[in-house]
Order: C-alpha cells, then structure tokens, then sequence
C-alpha cells in the first residue's frame, strides 16, 4: 500500500508494565485528522471510565499533526493527552521544541504510553527501535541535568526528550513534562502520571522517515506567499520577535488588565511594572532560540544566580510577579528557573502560592502552618522557598502539592472563599473581570480553566466589526466589556483551536493573536498540499467542534461535569476591578447565564445539564460516544 503523504501511518504502543510494544496504522483514525484529535479519541475508547489518574493504566498520549516535519512555519507542536489529575476529566497539554519533529522523522504520529516500570526508567525510541532504559541514576535529577544525561548515555547530541523533575516524581499534582529542557506541556497533572509510572523520561532520535509532500510545488509556492505575510504583515509575529511573549504583553502597561494578590485585585500601575520591563530582564539574557521550523525566535536561554533556564514568557510574569505582587526582575526569573527545572506548572504553582499567601495575611493561617514562614504579598524570597517545598512535598509543600482544591479542604477555616476554583482547578488568569468571551472561554474550557481553549485573544485587540464579520462571521467584538456575540466568538475560537492542535501549529503565529494569520483558507490549502486531500475550510471547522463534543463528554463521562461546573467563582462576580480603563467591571450572573445559554444552542448541548445530547453526538459522527454515555445512565437512549 502506497505511504500516506504528510502523515508517517503508524501509531505506536508502549507498555511499561512488560517492557513490550507494537504499531497500528494511522489511517484507521483520520476522521480526526490528527495531533490533539486523534490523541482524545484514543483516549476517550482506551481508558476505562474508573481508572484513578494515577493508577498505571492512566494513559500518556503523544500526538503530531500532519504538518509536524515540513515547513509550515511554527508546525511544531506536540500533544500531550491523559486523564486529568485534578479534575479527573480531560488532561491536555501541548508544548514546542523539538520532540513532535522527531516523532515523524521516526516514523509515528502517535506514541501512547501504558502500564507502570518496575524500576525508574526512561524509554528511547530510534526510529523502528524502542529501548527500555534504567533511570534509577536520574531519579532525583532536574529536567536540564536529565536531558544532559541521555543525550550522553546515548552518544547523540540531537536526541530530543520530554523529562520530568522531582516534582513529578513526587507526583505534585500540577507537576508539568519538559520538553527539549524549557517547553511544558502543563495543565492536567501530566508530569505526576509520568512519575506514577516510573517514567523519567521519553528520549527519541528520527532519520529513516522524511515527512512527504504530495503537491511539492504548490506546496512551496503557497509557502513563498505566506512567509512574505508572516514576516512582512503580521504585527503579532514582529512583537515577539522582538520580545517574546512577555512583550506583547508589558506593551499596554497599565492600561492592559492584570491579576494581582490571588486575583483578588485585578490592576498593576506602571510603577510597579517598570520593575518588570523587558530590559530588566535581558540583564541575565544568554541568547535568543526557537523551537523547530519556527522563524519566530519568541524564547530566550538565560542565567539567573546559578541556573539556566528557559523563559521568559508572559505567564512568568503573571505568575511570579502579579498575581503575588512580586516587584523584582530576578526572583521572578529565579521562580520561573526553579519551576522550569522541577517540572511545574507555573499557573497552578502560582494559584497555590497567592492562595496561600491571601490565607496568611487574612489570618486564616499562620506561622505555625507555614513551617515558621510569614508568607506576605511581595515577598520573592519565600515564594522561591514555597516552590521548593512544594516540589519536594516538604512540610506546608505537601499541602499545596495536592492543588488548592484540596489543600483550601485541609486547612477548611474558611480558606475556601479565597480560592478562585473551576471544575476542581484553579484560575489563574487576567481579564476574568472585565473581557467576557476571554472569561467564557476560560471558565468552559475543557482542560479546567485555562485560555489555550476557548478564550479569544482577538477580544483585546479591538477588532474591526466589518473584520469579524467578514473573516469570523461574527457580528461586533470590539467592546471586551460586552456581553453581545461573545459566546459566538468563543465557540469559533474552541473550533479554531482545535484545528491548531490537530496540524501542530503554534497558536502564537495563527488566528488567535493576528486576525490574518493561518486564517481556515491558509491551513486547508497547506494541509491538501501535504496530504493530496480536497478537505474544505468547512471540513476542518467541523472537525474543530467535533473534537469539542468529543472532551465535553470525555469530561461528562469520567468528572461529571456540567452546567453548575461553568459557572465563575464568586470572586469575579463580588469583587470589582479597583482601578484603570477597566474600574468596576465584574461578572453580572444573570448575563453570564444569558451568555451561556447561547453558549449551549450553538453547541447543540442540553441547556440545563450542559451535556451533549444523543441527537448531537449522532449528527456529529459520535456514535460510539453517544452509546457509550448512554450505557452509563448519563444520556438516554432516545
């Protein structure tokens, strides 16, 4: 049988448990097309509905979308699918580098990673070879010094990794995987399943399988014309060439919304981030990099005190700087290297951190929780302690390891109110407040909060209403405090995305930051290029909802998940913004609702469960789904 084109046909099963593997064909699954796709329908068929996140038949699956391997600016990313483990619902995370590049030179698209090593181990696979290594001399080490090791122990420089830190080891339960050194895939826990399995590492080495073009010169002719709009035109790519993300983000200073003191506050002035600027930062800078095929060059290597790291990126900022009203440039970057080299989410670190601090100035806790730490706002110095602790599980570490969830329950004392929680996870965004499609978004994402779903970006960016109509097919979304046309502009924003996870591409060089760029148009024609297909723009937005209908059930199913799980926490809707362009704007409810509501229509989902209806799962494809949802009494069968 002739080879596909643009994808490599072979998805391939690892079992920790025997030390044993197999391939399937890809073909099988094309429905989904890819990346992110395919890694949640696997997941959703594999995974039996009781099975704990940590229990070792918790599956870690690794997805490359067609467009991984060729040059297709930015087409690079990789998907990391498992069961949630603080939700217990979706876990999902994507991370660049060079990993998902070398799964296609290998030969797969897909890598799904079963079962429990007796020992610490770490696999390498190159290319038709999967070895099973001892780790027992890495357990301990950080996500650099892991990466160092196997590229010694292996003899190959060019080997890319995904690692995990004593925080997954420890199986903190926002413990991240490390790609390449410095790109997480984070939200969901997935460092922690690796660690559950006595997984440190999965190393692997491509050269026998080149991605193939099917139309190789319309292929380069359409990629001659993009790459002039992308360097010459796009705005959104000039910036973080120049800055990274963290400058797109500094860029409105004030006047940009922030979240400040466990989000309690939602204003930063521009004195206190004229400490944080980006020359502040590139005081420690070592050079400028990118991840694979991606001209953007958005990350940067640097040295703080007596780490390298990988950063720094808005979230950094957010994280280590305002949300615990930390002033200074280098204990931020310090966090930043610490949570890079343990192998933590920085969002989840963060909300722990702020949560915990809100705890001890309102006197819910005291220095007799806190291992004799007085844990005020704007203190760096133990925030840099706390992230120690918690990734090691040392003392009042351990209780933050577990996630605010469960540590505002252990403490109890009324720590719950100041939690800012979703389906179990803990928010730890700006905005929330007062740009309404970037809260829905948030709020119903499937992962447990978090804006790489849902949440629109082109909300900040005062978008022509004659544009939105015309590209988005969505009336005006120039007013971010507006409740009009927002649920329509997140659910478009669900399916674009899913798109963008499904080819692998970056979403810093698409639609959601640059109105114009990888627009539905640019992706089809890159992908029938590829893959000889004739999909249609209208092809892949269905996909894009599919896979939405595909993890909304996932999360019915094993979390279930509903309508009271999309609602904000109370501190949006009480607490309004004190200061700035954006002063007293909060979260109405009874608009909130309004919203979701139409939220639910354009879904086709039962408006007062918030669950897919048969009738939906049916039209859309999603038999197995459907009868799947129905045997377990959660639809009914007609």
């Amino acid at each position: 049988m002739e080879r596909l084109k643009g994808w490599s046909g072979k998805i391939l099963h690892i079992n920790l448990s025997d030390s044993t593997a197999h391939v399937e064909p890809t073909e099988t699954y094309l429905s989904f097309i890819g990346g992110r796709g395919i890694n949640q329908w696997l997941l959703f068929n594999l995974l039996e509905k009781a099975t704990d996140a940590l229990d070792p038949s918790n599956l870690i699956i690794l997805g490359a979308g067609p467009m991984v391997g060729t040059l297709v600016p930015s087409a690079c990313r990789l998907s990391v699918d498992f069961k949630n483990v603080i939700t217990g619902g979706v876990g999902s995370g994507n991370c660049g580098g060079r990993f998902a590049a070398e799964m296609k030179f290998a030969g797969y698209d897909h890598i799904v990673i079963g079962g429990k090593a007796e020992n610490p181990s770490y696999i390498y696979i190159e290319d038709d070879t999967v070895n099973f290594r001892d780790a027992s001399d890495m357990w301990g080490e950080d996500t650099w010094e892991t990466h160092d090791i196997i590229r010694c122990k292996e003899g190959d420089h060019f080997i890319s990794t995904l690692t995990i830190g004593v925080a997954g080891e420890c199986m903190v339960r926002f413990a991240c995987i490390i790609g390449d050194r410095g790109r997480s895939a984070s939200y969901g826990g997935s460092g922690a399943v690796m660690g559950s399995k006595n997984l440190k590492a999965i190393a692997i080495r491509g050269r026998n399988s080149p991605v193939r073009v099917a139309r190789p010169d319309q292929f380069m002719t359409r990629l001659r014309k993009f790459r002039s709009q992308f360097f010459e035109q796009s705005s959104a790519v000039k910036i973080r060439r120049e800055g990274g993300t963290l400058g797109g983000y500094l860029l409105p200073g004030e006047k940009r919304p922030h979240g400040v003191k466990n989000l309690g506050e939602a204003f930063w002035s521009n004195e206190s981030l004229q400490n944080v600027t980006r020359e502040k930062f590139d005081q420690f800078l070592i050079r400028r990099h990118s991840c694979f095929n991606c001209p953007t060059y958005c990350s940067s290597i640097y040295r703080i005190r007596d780490l390298l790291c990988e950063g720094l990126q808005s979230n950094s900022l957010r994280a280590f700087g305002t949300n615990v009203d930390v002033k200074s440039s280098e204990e931020i970057l310090f966090a930043n290297a610490l949570c890079n080299r343990y192998g933590l989410d920085f969002d989840q670190t963060s909300a722990a951190l702020a949560w915990a601090m809100d705890c001890f100035e309102t006197g819910i806790v005291d220095e007799r929780d806190t291992d004799g730490m007085e844990l005020t706002f704007g203190n760096g110095d133990c925030v840099i302690k706390l992230i120690k602790k918690i990734a090691m599980r040392e003392g009042f570490g351990d209780v933050l390891a577990r996630g605010v969830h469960e540590a505002s329950k252990i403490v109890g004392r009324g720590s719950e109110e100041l939690a800012a929680l979703v389906k179990k996870n803990s928010i730890m965004e700006a905005g929330v407040r007062s740009h309404k499609a970037w809260a829905l978004g948030i709020v119903t994402s499937t992962r447990g909060t978090g804006h790489l779903r849902g949440a629109p970006v082109l909300e900040f960016q005062n978008v022509d209403p004659k544009m939105s109509r015309k590209i988005l097919k969505i009336g005006d979304i120039s007013d971010p405090t507006s409740y009009r046309n927002k649920a329509s502009l997140v659910v478009w924003q669900e399916k674009y995305k899913g798109i963008i996870d499904i080819m692998g591409i970056c979403a810093l060089t698409s639609m959601w930051t640059d109105i114009n760029l990888f627009v539905p148009e640019d992706i089809v024609g890159f992908l029938n290029d590829i893959t000889g297909m004739n999909y249609v723009p209208e092809d892949l937005m269905s996909v894009g909802e599919k896979l939405q209908d595909l993890e909304r059930s996932f999360n019915v199913l094993h979390a279930g998940f509903g309508r009271g799980d999309d609602l904000p926490p109370r501190k949006f809707s009480d607490i309004p913004v004190n200061a700035g362009p954006y002063k007293g704007e909060k979260l109405h409810m009874e608009k909130w609702n309004q919203m979701l509501d139409k939220y639910y229509q354009l879904h086709g989902w039962d408006p007062v469960s918030g669950w897919p209806t048969r009738e939906r799962l049916l039209n859309v494809g999603l038999e197995v789904v459907a009868n799947k949802l129905t045997e377990n009494g959660i639809i009914p069968p007609d």
